[in-house]
Parts: C-alpha cells; sequence; structure tokens
C-alpha cells in the first residue's frame, strides 16, 4: 500500500488505525480545518490542537497538524473570524490561526483512546504486562482484550513494587509531579492506569471491588481520592502527562502508513501550556 497522497487518504488510514465508530457520541475525531483534496507536504504532531501548536507547525514548514485532542471536544461556535475568535479565549482562535496558515487539523481522539496499541504503549511505558483495558472493570460482561479504555497492569516484576515505586517510576517516565494518594509502602499487585480525565465515583468503587490496589489516572477529583482510601491508592499525573505518550501512538500510525519519519514533526517539546511556581 502506497503512502496517502491528501490530506483527504492521510484521514481515511488514520480512521483505518482509529476507527470512528470507537469514539464517544459526543466525541469530534477528524478533520476539523483543511481540504480534503489538497497534497500532504510534512505533518507536524502534538497531544493539543492549539495556537501555538498551529504557529510551531506552520514555522516548521507542515501544512497538517495531527493531535489527539481536537478543537472542539463537543460543540464549536457559529463563526471564526478575527472579531469574534481571534482575540478572545477559546478554541475558535486556533481554527483562525489554522486557517490564516493553512494549516489542516485532524484529530484522532476517545477513538485512539480505546486502540490496543494504546494501552500497550501505557504498559512499556510501567514496565508492566497488560491484562487488556478498563472498560470490563465498569462492565463485566465485556471482553478484557477488545479494543476500550485504560490499562488494567500487573508489575509482574521479582517482587511486587510498593507505592512509593510505582509513584517514582510513574513520575520518571511521565516526566511528571504527581500528587499520590495512599500508604508509599503498600504493595502493589494490580494497576489501573486511566489516562485523561475520570471524576465516576462509581469507577471507584468498582475498581476496589475488583481487587486493583492503584489507578494511575490523569486527572481527577480530590473527594474521590480521599474517600477511596486506604482500599485504592491513587497516582495522579496531570491529565497532558498522562497522555503525552499517545503521541508516539499517531507517530507510529502515520509511519505504518509509509509516511517518511523525516516528513513528521514531533512537537511535544515546543511548550508546555502552564508551569508551577
Amino acid at each position: 500500500m502506497t503512502a496517502p497522497q491528501t490530506i483527504g487518504e492521510l484521514e481515511d488510514r488514520l480512521f483505518a488505525a482509529f476507527p470512528r465508530e470507537d469514539a464517544e457520541s459526543w466525541d469530534q475525531p477528524g478533520l476539523a480545518v483543511g481540504d480534503r483534496t489538497r497534497r500532504i507536504g510534512k505533518i507536524a504532531v502534538a497531544l493539543d490542537m492549539s495556537v501555538a501548536n498551529v504557529i510551531a507547525a506552520s514555522e516548521a514548514g507542515c501544512n497538517v497538524l495531527v493531535t489527539h485532542h481536537p478543537p472542539y471536544i463537543k460543540t464549536g461556535p457559529n463563526e471564526f473570524g478575527p472579531e469574534s475568535q481571534a482575540l478572545t479565549p477559546g478554541p475558535g482562535r486556533m481554527v483562525y490561526e489554522a486557517i490564516e496558515r493553512d494549516v489542516a487539523t485532524i484529530a484522532m481522539h476517545t477513538n485512539a483512546d480505546r486502540a490496543i496499541s494504546t494501552r500497550e504503549r501505557f504498559a512499556a511505558i510501567m514496565g508492566c504486562s497488560c491484562l487488556g483495558n478498563c472498560e470490563t472493570v465498569l462492565d463485566p460482561r465485556l471482553c478484557a482484550q477488545d479494543k476500550g479504555f485504560g490499562a488494567l497492569l500487573v508489575p509482574d516484576w521479582d517482587t511486587n513494587p510498593t507505592l512509593g515505586v510505582i509513584a517514582e517510576l510513574a513520575a520518571r517516565n511521565f516526566d511528571c509531579h504527581p500528587r499520590v494518594w495512599g500508604d508509599p509502602e503498600r504493595q502493589i499487585n494490580r494497576i489501573a492506569f486511566l489516562n485523561g480525565s475520570w471524576s465516576d465515583s462509581e469507577l471507584y468503587e468498582r475498581c476496589i471491588a475488583a481487587g486493583i490496589d492503584c489507578m494511575i489516572v490523569g486527572e481527577t477529583r480530590y473527594h474521590l481520592c480521599v474517600d477511596a482510601q486506604p482500599y485504592l491508592s491513587v497516582v495522579e499525573l496531570g491529565h497532558d502527562c498522562s497522555e503525552l505518550p499517545i503521541v508516539d501512538v499517531l507517530i507510529d500510525a502515520l509511519l505504518s502508513c509509509d509516511i517518511v519519519r523525516d516528513d513528521i514533526v514531533d512537537l511535544r517539546g515546543s511548550h508546555r501550556n502552564w508551569w508551577t511556581a
């Protein structure tokens, strides 16, 4: 199979890797800005569809920006003109900038979250075996080996690690300073890894009932973490830190489409969206 030549062909190939039907019903993956018939040049890859990443992609000579997060999670504005968007907060500024700079934007969001390659990436980063997805925790009727959110991990090392060791490993490998709830000396046997944002109290209850010792999560609610003690330890990485490895998943998908590696620009290191004092 030859490499995709147009933006539309690229979107089709990415949807072959991350099917649209795997996305949540409210999600808006795929092409948001751009002409499907236009030929592909260089492709930038990033976590967020932000103004900064559109500018960085343009300055790197790319005419396509592929990201995990779409510009609009659910709904968008009615217009994208400079008066309404360019000088005001919101993703409309990104859309306006992408149009102005002639950068097409494609996102693979919750459909990429559910990919088997995504959970395998998280398992490799944590040095654990992967038993399957985490959706089976909420609905045991589902098959753990199918596509689904999250990763059920087992640290099959010589000895079971403590929560402190797991937290240090996550901090180092995800390049973050996680918040941790639980006894640092507690031994960890089973981990639920959930990238992104999770605030469902039922999930915590089901994890405890399933014998999961530790949840590694992108972001969650403080009181859920407090209420889960001492049964479920929690390591909160930060939403973006938990999902940066998905950039690697997207790059691998592009390489599988026979895109030349020199034509792919990784924007992960171009900037951070926030900092701490």
